[in-house]
C-alpha cells in the first residue's frame, strides 16, 4: 500500500512538471511570434512611412512644376496683352494722325473756297503792296519791329474804302500738317487783331487763309529757310482804273 502511494506521488509530481514545462514552451512561442509580428509590423510601418514621404515629395515637385508652368504661362498672356495694347495704340495713333492730316486738308480746301468765293471779281483788283511778318518758331506774337509796316497798311485800307488786304499764315515743316494749319491760323489772327482792334481798320476788309506748311516761301532745309516760312504775307490790293478794266475787257 504505501509502495502504491509512492508511486502515485512520483507520477502527481512528473504530471505536474510536465504540465509547467508545456506552459512554458507555449508561452516562449507566443513571445516570439508576438515579437516576430510586431517587428514585421513595424518594418510595414517604416516601409509605408517612407512610401508616403516619397509620394510627398512627389506631389510637392509636381505642384511646383505646375506652380512655374502657371506663372510662365500668366506672363506669356500678360506680355501678349501688352503687345496686343501696344499694336492698338500705334494703330490708333495712325487713325488720329490719318485724321489730322484730312482734317487740315479739308479746312484748307475750305478757305480756298470761301475766298475764291469773296474774290470772284479779284480780276477787278491790282496788288498795291506785298509785307511779310515774321514769327519767332512755334509762336503767334507780334513783333514791335513790324508796327510800322502794319501802321502803313492799315493807313492804306482807311483811306481806299474799296481797298482790301490778304493773309496768308504759313509754317515750317516742323510738327503735324493740322498742328500747323492751326498755327498760321493764330498768326493770322494776331495781325488782323492789331488792324482791326489798334488801328480801326473794318474786319470786312481783310480776308485771310492758313495753308500752314504747305506752299512755303522758302525751302525747308535749311534754318535761314524754315525762319522765312514763319511769317504771315500780307497782300494789299486795290480796285483797278476804269480805263484798264475797259481795255481789258475789249
Amino acid at each position: 500500500m504505501q509502495r502504491l502511494s509512492i508511486v502515485f506521488l512520483i507520477s502527481a509530481i512528473l504530471v505536474t512538471t510536465s504540465g509547467c514545462a508545456s506552459k512554458n514552451f507555449v508561452r516562449k512561442n507566443v513571445k516570439e511570434s508576438s515579437d516576430t509580428l510586431t517587428a514585421r509590423i513595424e518594418t510595414n510601418e517604416g516601409e509605408m512611412k517612407e512610401i508616403r514621404d516619397n509620394a510627398d515629395r512627389k506631389i510637392t515637385g509636381v505642384d511646383a512644376r505646375v506652380t512655374d508652368l502657371d506663372s510662365k504661362t500668366t506672363t506669356g498672356m500678360n506680355g501678349l496683352k501688352g503687345d496686343i495694347q501696344g499694336v492698338d495704340q500705334k494703330a490708333t495713333q495712325g487713325i488720329s494722325q490719318a485724321n489730322s492730316a484730312a482734317n487740315a486738308a479739308e479746312r484748307a480746301s475750305g478757305a480756298v473756297n470761301a475766298l475764291d468765293k469773296r474774290f470772284q471779281n479779284r480780276n477787278h483788283f491790282d496788288v498795291a503792296g506785298e509785307e511779310t511778318i515774321q514769327f519767332k518758331f512755334d509762336s503767334s506774337k507780334l513783333d514791335k519791329q513790324y508796327m510800322d509796316a502794319l501802321d502803313k497798311i492799315a493807313v492804306t485800307l482807311l483811306e481806299n474804302p474799296d481797298a482790301i488786304l490778304v493773309l496768308e499764315g504759313r509754317t515750317d515743316s516742323t510738327g503735324n500738317r493740322d498742328y500747323n494749319v492751326r498755327l498760321g491760323e493764330r498768326r493770322i489772327e494776331a495781325v488782323r487783331r492789331y488792324l482791326a482792334v489798334e488801328k480801326g481798320v473794318p474786319v470786312f476788309k481783310i480776308h485771310e487763309i492758313s495753308f500752314g506748311s504747305e506752299k512755303p516761301l522758302a525751302e525747308n532745309k535749311t534754318r535761314d529757310g524754315r525762319e522765312k516760312n514763319r511769317a504771315v504775307t500780307m497782300t494789299l490790293m486795290v480796285p483797278k482804273l476804269d480805263g484798264a478794266v475797259a481795255s481789258r475787257n475789249n
